[in-house]
């Protein structure tokens, strides 16, 4: 998928990003201004990502977005980049969200190694609320039901729960963990019937920001639901919530990673 969203996405094309650009990354809590530190920050991405793969493409409500993915020791991470325009056609903000939340602490290390302040997970004082732009809310889409094999690709979990017996539960415990959602964009998901909501909802007084991709199958069904977050601490709150409520039903291996019962991380 070489095209020029995908080298500005990969910090390659600098002169495709606004000289003000300002870019939120999955780790990080503060937005990262300007064309030069922006381009630096998304190249460190990359370089972390090694042989990642653009694997999907999304459009709407004034953004473009590339999913990348890269495996490393049997391991899955993917994060996803959407990119908003100036009146002029430049990129004036890049989001960056992440999952699972386990495998991205993962990244956090290797990020760390070239840059640690894009590894830093701060999220400053008093409840965190995001930069940039001022939203323009809009309505949630209706959600078709859930296929009796649907996959859920979550934010915290290491492993992916199949069949609608299992995912059903997750999700409304899901619903039980945040408060206050809103929707800043809806997309379409480019060559696949479906479509991802970009969210922010509130986890423990912080903001949690997130995108949900639904893919749906032959019957309209949502056979696949992808969810990515930022930032990476906030996500720590939800999955210390989450965890409270789905201990007894999933096992350790849905868990692996820094013990979310324990103390958050810093």
């Amino acid at each position: 998928m070489s095209d020029p969203l995908n080298a500005a996405l990969s910090g390659q094309a600098p002169a495709a990003l606004a000289e003000d650009v300002s870019l939120a990354t999955p780790l990080t809590a503060p937005r990262i201004a300007g064309r030069e530190a922006a381009s630096a920050a998304l190249r460190a991405y990359q370089k972390a990502l090694a042989k990642g793969e653009a694997t999907a493409r999304l459009k709407g409500g004034g953004l473009e977005g590339v999913v990348y993915s890269a495996s490393a020791d049997g391991q899955t991470a993917e994060i996803l980049a959407l990119a908003g325009y100036d009146t002029t056609g430049l990129i004036a903000t890049v989001d960056v969200y992440g999952r699972p939340w386990p495998y991205m602490a993962a990244l956090r290390e290797v990020i760390s190694e070239t840059d640690p302040a894009l590894a830093d997970p701060d999220l400053g004082t008093g409840p965190y609320t995001p930069e940039g732009p001022t939203p323009v809310w809009v309505e949630h889409p209706a959600v078709p039901p859930l296929a009796q094999d649907v996959t859920l690709y979550s934010p915290i979990l290491s492993e992916e729960p199949t069949g609608k017996a299992v995912v059903g539960p997750i999700l409304e415990a899901a619903a039980r963990s945040y408060s206050d959602l809103k929707v800043r964009a809806v997309l379409d998901i480019e060559g696949r019937s479906g479509f991802a909501v970009v969210i922010d909802e509130l986890v423990d007084g912080h903001v949690q920001q997130l995108v949900e991709m639904f893919t749906l199958n032959a019957e309209g069904e949502v056979g696949e639901i992808r969810i990515f977050t930022r930032p990476w601490l906030v996500t720590a709150h939800f999955r210390k919530r989450m965890y409270a409520l789905l201990k007894t039903d999933l096992g350790p291996e849905y868990w692996m990673g820094p013990d979310p019962a324990g103390p958050l991380p810093g």
